[in-house]
């Protein structure tokens, strides 16, 4: 059963600009007239405000602008509903706190949302530049019991998703840099991190992280990242509504997992690659420890692999690398 302040918030986000009365609500939620007062109460206790006229009853009037749990519920897609959401002010990491959850059998799927990480994670063990600016960091949590080798191409499909849903949500261009980077004019915008659990034959558990910068402005950025590095809301030059956008990443993401988990997702990634794959066409030098290949990218295998063909035209197939281009 949903949350009563959720089904509160849910009627007065449809009614719009209209009143809602207090024997509506108290008939949606099963409780006295008095009770419907005490969980507005709560709300207005995490930044809602409300409107009351007698014989009219009430109208939202205000919604907080940072994260809420509550307001993302109230706005998720019914396909995210079975989602359990986490929201913290700060964590270590949201995949560490994932991990824990996941330790001590939280059901799946759940995601991990928070305003701040201390120790937040990159690639090859990279700190994560995570301060309270705005910005979201997430993990999403599934049991997927899938074969492991059949995650090759998990990673890029959840950054082609994550795209499409981006620059619908906000009106902006983002395109993916192999593997996991997601920019917008050449500044990366976004960085994803998948960490598994797996047995020989079966996939335990997965951890789609996302660290994605959202309305931090890059002016109060470290020096090292204003060049090479921007924000959706620099992108779409307004302010974006962090937990709509997070109810939207939420029912993007768990339409897209269940394509995955159902093997329907491989004639599309073939099909989209192409236009988003910002590497394509260019020359690339891809790092793999102390070797370093050179040549033109060339997209993707149907094992996600990056595909570069060298100047003796020569193909080499990276399963895995640091890659830089030049335009």
């Amino acid at each position: 059963m949903e949350n009563t302040e959720v089904l509160i918030l849910k009627e007065m986000l449809s009614a719009g600009d209209s009143f809602v009365s207090g024997n509506r609500l108290a008939d949606i939620i099963g409780v006295s007239r008095v009770a419907v007062w005490g969980q507005m109460e709560k709300l207005r206790s995490q930044g809602f405000e409300f409107e009351a006229v007698r014989s009219k009853g009430y109208r939202l009037s205000q919604r907080p602008n940072a994260l809420n749990r509550i307001l993302i519920e109230a706005v998720l897609t019914r396909n995210a509903e079975n989602l359990t959401i986490y929201t913290e002010d700060s964590v270590d990491s949201t995949n560490s706190e994932a991990e824990r959850l996941l330790a001590n059998n939280a059901p799946t799927p759940f995601a991990v949302f928070s305003l701040e990480q201390t120790s937040g994670r990159g690639r090859l063990g990279r700190e994560w530049h995570s301060q309270n600016n705005g910005n979201l960091y997430s993990s999403f949590a599934f049991r997927p019991k899938i074969l492991p080798s059949r995650l090759s191409t998990f990673t890029l499909w959840m950054g082609l998703n994550i795209c499409e849903c981006i620059n619908s949500f906000c009106r902006i261009e983002s395109k993916i840099k192999w593997p996991n980077d997601i920019l917008v004019s050449g500044k990366k915008v976004a960085g994803i991190l998948t960490e598994a659990r797996m047995d020989a034959d079966e996939t335990r558990d997965i951890v789609l992280g996302l660290g994605l910068n959202v309305n931090s402005q890059p002016d109060n950025w470290p020096e090292e990242l204003k060049m090479v590095a921007t924000s959706l809301s620099e992108a779409a030059r307004k302010p974006i509504d962090i937990n709509r956008l997070t109810a939207a990443l939420c029912g993007r993401i768990m339409t897209a997992y269940q394509q995955f988990v159902v093997d329907e997702h491989k004639s599309v990634i073939k099909e989209k690659w192409p236009s988003y794959d910002i590497l394509r066409n260019k020359t690339v030098n891809l790092h793999q420890g102390e070797s370093q290949i050179s040549g033109i990218a060339q997209g993707i295998d149907s094992n996600g692999s990056l595909i570069i063909e060298r100047s003796d035209g020569t193909r080499y197939q990276a399963r895995a690398g640091e890659v830089t281009s030049h335009k």
